[in-house]
């Protein structure tokens, strides 16, 4: 292959021939107790109590299969396992309640004999701290774990990681989309949001602690199983993740995207046929875009969030969208972004029907993720409506080498940034070194790797 070609374009000739290359592929804020956090901070390399293998190497696998209509298989099943057990909650004894209160529950558990159930009543935080027996490498490590909430929009959670001079570096998922009541266990492996004013050591921790932090006065309530360990990727991963399919992307950005040879994940419109409509890319477009690289992935209809609508109508509106994909030759058909980020444990169930990877937990602030331990059909992602923030999310993945997804709708729309900021965002993507600019696909071969 010629060395001269852009990477996006020599990866997207692997697949084309049917092999990919897996790895070819300061702001400040106060924590629950106070002490203040860096957004800019250390590098981030495996060891421990359960050897990792390290950092991810060149791989070849097979290409995605052509899209069907149905899945294989329950991809939240067959990888929701993934990486290294740490901590089943076998023995509580090892993790001390600073904040909120603690208690085993042997009937709601995920792994093992029980579970850990936290609860923190008037406001206030769940804190536990676990001190390692010796300390641990987490230069190039990630960190999961099995998250069940009864009060899922008023709780963020955070892992803490201190080295032995007390610094530390906080992963978090910020925001939590599972609605009630109809609610189920996850997988969450949130990728770095800071440090301490001086970065730690993150080869050397010898402290753990997990926080649920109530963003209410209100009581909280959540479980939490099966902490496990999964190596980091050799680099950085950005998606650039536009919603509803329209024609702004096409007029505004598209030709932006080409200058770097940036990929973009687009969506059909809420209603496949309103590729008829003005507002919206037409199909001509959509598989122009296709041909530059960009990948067209499922949505819902905005007017039917999945956790609001029943069990045979999502599924209806499902079929009826990824079939449009196939029959257009799309291949992005097996991911699927959901409309209002909404979703519950029914939605989920019939939705690994249909795909393999989507989502999503979505927050305004850095929600990155670590990328070979989510939960395929609940990813995390950041809205794209402030340049410094996205430029954040862009060196947070570079620096502790996880995935941020940036979220886009229409660039007359608030929750997107300004034309002029976007271009700005693309210059300084193609101006960072050590990230990778990826779609949906490229993803989920990454997560399938590392199981």
């Amino acid at each position: 292959m010629d060395d001269s070609l852009p990477e996006i374009l020599q990866r997207r000739f692997l697949q084309f021939i049917g092999v990919s290359t897996t790895a070819f592929l300061a702001g400040c804020f106060n924590d629950a107790s106070g002490e203040t956090m860096n957004t800019s901070s250390t590098s981030a390399t495996t060891d421990g109590a359960s050897e990792m293998a390290g950092t991810t190497t060149a791989q070849t696998t097979t290409a995605e299969p052509e899209p069907t209509l149905r899945t294989e298989y329950n991809s939240r099943k067959r990888y929701g396992s993934p990486g290294t057990s740490f901590d089943t909650f076998g023995d509580p004894d090892l993790w001390e309640a600073q904040e909120g209160e603690k208690m085993t529950d042997t009937k709601m558990k995920r792994t093992g004999s029980q579970s850990l159930k936290l609860t923190g009543q008037d406001g206030h935080h769940v804190i536990l701290q676990r001190r390692l027996d010796e300390p641990m490498d987490f230069s190039n490590r990630d960190v999961s774990a099995m998250i069940r909430t009864t009060t899922p929009s008023k709780i963020g959670f955070y892992i803490y990681l201190y080295d032995t001079d007390g610094n530390h570096a906080v992963l978090e998922l910020r925001s939590i989309t599972y609605r009630t009541p109809d609610i189920g266990w996850f997988r969450t492996c949130p990728g770095i949001f800071g440090t301490s004013e001086t970065g730690p050591d993150l080869a050397n921790i010898s402290r753990i602690k997990l926080q649920i932090t109530n963003a209410t006065s209100d009581d909280v309530e959540a479980w939490v199983d099966d902490l496990r360990f999964h190596p980091k990727p050799d680099k950085g991963y950005i998606i650039l993740s536009w919603d509803d399919g329209k024609r702004s992307y096409y007029q505004h950005a598209a030709s932006v995207h080409d200058k770097y040879d940036l990929p973009a994940v687009l969506t059909h419109p809420p209603k496949p046929e309103a590729v008829e409509n003005n507002d919206f890319m037409s199909l001509d477009e959509l598989h122009e875009r296709q041909s530059k690289g960009d990948e067209i992935v499922a949505h819902g209809s905005v007017k039917n969030e999945f956790d609001e609508i029943s069990e045979s109508k999502l599924e209806g509106i499902l079929r009826r969208n990824k079939q449009w994909l196939i029959d257009h030759e799309f291949d992005g058909a097996n991911f699927v972004v959901y409309p209002g980020n909404s979703y519950d444990d029914t939605a989920l169930d019939v939705i690994q029907k249909y795909h393999y990877m989507g989502g999503m937990n979505q927050s305004g602030n850095i929600n990155t993720t670590g990328v070979h331990g989510f939960d395929p059909l609940v990813l995390p992602r950041t809205i794209g409506e402030n340049l410094e923030i996205s430029k954040q999310v862009v060196d947070n993945v570079e620096k502790y080498l996880n995935c941020g997804i940036l979220n886009f709708h229409d660039f007359e729309n608030d929750d997107t940034m300004p034309v002029a900021d976007y271009k700005k965002l693309l210059a300084y993507i193609d101006n960072t070194s050590d990230i990778e600019v990826i779609t949906f696909s490229d993803l989920w071969r990454m997560r399938r790797a590392k199981q």
